[in-house]
């Protein structure tokens, strides 16, 4: 999996991290199989229900699943407003001053009669998770490594900086499948993190299943199954937020799998 499609595949994280990396917007998704779900596992929420109810950290903010789109919505409510003082040195500098730029170009996508730019940031990758984290910084309580993921091949760890937050992102490949991770880290005055996907128009059914992860902490997981199915699951440790998303597969054995593992 090269990196274009990498960031083409993650449709649930921000808009402004896409462009930040100089790399096309999400499209559709290729399904790969669908794996069998026990429906007594799941809650099925109906169209167009408004998700007003808080659960484990999470304000649910809305799930639309009809013919014409299927989306959710959450915002991370309860992750710890870190000191900036408690990031390295090279992130404090990146939230007060802006991560380093290599490049702008005029935005191909921008409306006629307005100006964009499409910035291209110098995004620090590292080859393990431990030198992103002790690059963030030794003091930020992110947890180890999932030892399931890491038994699988992985990409490069990048490292996002804005003045809210630095984030910690990769890919890993594991049994076939393509496994995206993000952890969020916020810092102090930043504001709300929002976070859900936008899963196209078509025939499909959007579940929301609760599990917990190996350290007690309860996950939302949202199971995708028909034309393009998915499962992604959010939850938060030690006031750090993490989405862990299978693409094009919906094998919820494997995501409960991984969450033991943290």
């Amino acid at each position: 999996m090269n990196k274009e499609t990498m960031w083409e595949a993650m449709e649930h994280l921000a808009p402004d991290l896409i462009e930040a990396a100089d790399l096309p917007r999400p499209r559709r998704r290729r399904a790969l199989r669908i794996a069998a779900v026990a429906a007594a596992a799941c809650l099925v929420l109906t169209v167009g229900v408004l998700a007003a109810e808080k659960l484990f950290g999470f304000q649910l903010l809305y799930l639309e699943n009809s013919e014409d789109t299927n989306r959710y919505g959450l915002m991370a409510m309860e992750t710890t407003k870190f000191p900036v003082s408690q990031f390295s040195e090279t992130v404090q500098d990146y939230m007060e001053n802006g991560m380093p730029v290599l490049d702008t170009r005029p935005a191909d996508y921008a409306a006629e009669g307005t100006k964009a730019e499409v910035v291209t940031l110098d995004i620090p990758s590292f080859s393990t998770w431990e030198e992103a984290a002790d690059f963030i910084g030794e003091d930020i309580p992110l947890a180890a490594e999932s030892s399931v993921l890491a038994a699988g091949e992985h990409r490069d760890f990048d490292v996002f900086v804005t003045g809210d937050y630095a984030s910690l992102s990769t890919v890993y490949t594991l049994d076939g499948y393509d496994i995206m991770i993000h952890v969020n880290i916020d810092a102090e005055g930043g504001r709300g993190y929002e976070t859900g996907a936008f899963l196209g128009e078509g025939d499909l059914s959007i579940q929301q299943l609760e599990m917990t992860t190996g350290s007690g902490d309860g996950a939302l997981v949202y199971l995708t199954t028909g034309e393009r199915p998915s499962c992604d699951a959010y939850f938060i440790h030690e006031g750090v937020y993490y989405n862990i998303f299978i693409v094009d597969a919906a094998d919820t054995a494997l995501m409960e799998e991984i969450l033991a593992s943290f």
